[in-house]
């Protein structure tokens, strides 16, 4: 028997929007740098753990121990950077600002029970899966039930009104909750939550909130009468069905390593 599939939670929705893409970063192991919002947005999820991980350990951190990590992880990558579409310093502005509006608006709202957790492979035999992954945060709802919470940035990750972007979001969600009720070994029946900051470059474009996906897994496990997305993905996996969508909005040089010479794009 084949050995399972390895597959990092975070690049499940890829594999369904481009198996060809995914396949060349993940199997093929060709890699483009990351661009300099995507390491904004890391750079923000480094500060505000360590905020949230303190927090829940009831120690003390101060804002400048949070701007020192994002300074950091800005002007210090650890990895190659493609700055083209955000420079260094207005990617540390703006990440100082979603710091302190994640504090103020998110943070003090949630009761978490578990900050970046890194949860044990979970392998699914029969459909040739090993799912691996780190989950951003597990919250406490106030009626007492868990669920997790991932953090998004983006230029249109929360509207002016607070209405948070969720769709595209269910594939990861439903994997983290899968992956949480694994290391909890309980279920986690509230809703996952979308953790929104907009990366406005002035205080009036920058917004947060909280979205919410109820029972995020079902897509994924399917019922009695159809196959979840677990299925699919086992199967494009097991037969090396690694076609290439060339109508995805990541379609592009800045985004894929196989752009160049993808057979699909004609």
């Amino acid at each position: 028997m084949n050995a399972p599939f390895s597959i990092r939670a975070s690049s499940l929705s890829e594999l369904f929007d481009c198996p060809a893409r995914w396949e060349t970063k993940n199997v093929l192991g060709r890699r483009l740098p990351i661009g300099g919002a995507g390491r904004m947005g890391t750079a923000i999820h480094e500060a505000t753990t360590l905020h949230d991980y303190a927090v829940m350990n009831e120690t003390t951190v101060s804002l400048d121990d949070c701007d020192t990590v994002l300074v950091d992880a800005i002007w210090n990558p650890n990895e190659d950077v493609d700055w083209t579409d955000t420079d260094q310093q207005t990617a540390e502005t703006t990440g100082r600002a979603l710091i302190r509006k994640y504090i103020s608006d998110i943070a003090g709202t949630q009761h978490y029970i578990g900050v970046e957790v890194r949860a044990e492979a979970l392998t699914l035999a029969d459909i040739g899966i090993t799912l691996t992954g780190t989950i951003d945060r597990i919250y406490q709802h106030d009626n007492g039930q868990l669920g997790i919470g991932d953090i998004k940035t983006g230029k249109t990750a929360c509207s002016a009104d607070g209405t948070v972007k969720t769709a595209g979001h269910g594939v990861q969600m439903g994997v983290y909750t899968l992956l949480a009720e694994h290391a909890l070994n309980e279920q986690l029946l509230a809703p996952a939550r979308i953790y929104g900051l907009t990366t406005g470059k002035t205080a009036k474009g920058q917004h947060a909130g909280v979205g919410e996906i109820p029972d995020p897994m079902d897509a994924l496990l399917g019922s009695d009468d159809r196959h979840g997305l677990l299925h699919h993905a086992g199967q494009i996996l097991k037969n090396g069905l690694f076609y290439g969508n060339p109508k995805s909005t990541l379609c592009s040089a800045k985004f894929c390593p196989a752009h160049q010479t993808c057979p699909f794009r004609k």
